[in-house]
């Protein structure tokens, strides 16, 4: 119910505003437009049906965000992401070698990058129906059927996920790669070692552009020990990447791969 509602609400918002943010979350005077009557359960394994008189522009997002990604999980045509790593190590030699010019932030919000084909709401939709699918990956013999018909006057579409649909939409909107470097402004928050504290490096960085907070991932040690001097300073200026999942990503919020320091700002 969590996840059905959570999808509802950002398609809403997308609905509404032309697109949807990072974290995003439905103001309560908008509760009523994004509101689903649930009747009583009845008879057929365990059915639920959801009734709006305002819901139709948010089931016709819906169906619009799953309609692509459930097709590939169902032909299980999905690409398999190449390792994160990897591609850093490949944008620093780029960026290192001058062979790839990392453009302003600004600039970036112009003209995003071109691997974000996809918008960001589809990202977001798709991300709460992949949570409501979670038992049913964990289950053999677990079966959930989506039937989203935004009208009386309309058809329906009907979404059938088994355990290996599922798994297979988790890998389709899953898929992660690094866009190409970008130049950001900014002022590091916090960092964190992770649990080992070998790994999983990671902080948070105030976007001095937009003042907005974003998550910065770091590579390695070495990658973390340059940045722990800036802790105590106002401003850092640095190259990093956009971490662009399911063909999207949020320029104003979105998580970021760090680069390198630029020393000279």
């Amino acid at each position: 119910m969590v996840s059905i509602q959570a999808a509802a609400d950002r398609a809403y918002l997308d609905v509404r505003y032309g697109s949807v943010w990072k974290h995003a979350r439905l103001p309560v005077a908008f509760y009523d437009d994004a509101d689903f009557i649930v009747g009583e359960p009845y008879e057929g394994s365990f059915v639920l049906e959801f009734v709006s008189q305002r819901g139709s522009d948010v089931v016709r997002r819906m169906r619009e965000a799953l309609r692509d990604p459930y097709r590939q999980a169902r032909e299980g045509g999905f690409e398999a992401a190449r390792a994160i790593d990897r591609q850093i190590n490949a944008r620093k030699g780029q960026v290192d070698n001058e062979l790839m010019v990392p453009q302003p932030f600004e600039a970036f919000l112009e003209n995003p990058d071109q691997l974000a084909t996809r918008t960001f709401g589809d990202k977001s939709i798709n991300k709460n129906i992949d949570q409501l699918l979670t038992p049913v990956r964990h289950d053999d013999n677990a079966y959930l059927k989506l039937v989203l018909q935004p009208s009386l006057r309309e058809g329906s579409e009907t979404y059938e996920f088994t355990k290996g649909t599922a798994q297979a939409f988790k890998k389709v909107i899953g898929k992660r790669e690094l866009g190409n470097p970008v130049i950001y402004r900014g002022r590091l928050r916090t960092l964190d070692r992770g649990h080992n504290q070998t790994s999983n490096f990671r902080g948070k960085l105030t976007n001095l552009a937009n003042d907005k907070d974003v998550a910065i991932y770091i590579q390695s040690e070495e990658d973390y020990n340059s940045l722990v001097p800036y802790m105590s300073q106002d401003e850092v200026t640095l190259v990093a990447c956009p971490i662009i999942e399911f063909e999207s990503f949020d320029p104003n919020g979105g998580d970021i791969q760090f680069v390198k320091i630029l020393q000279d700002g």
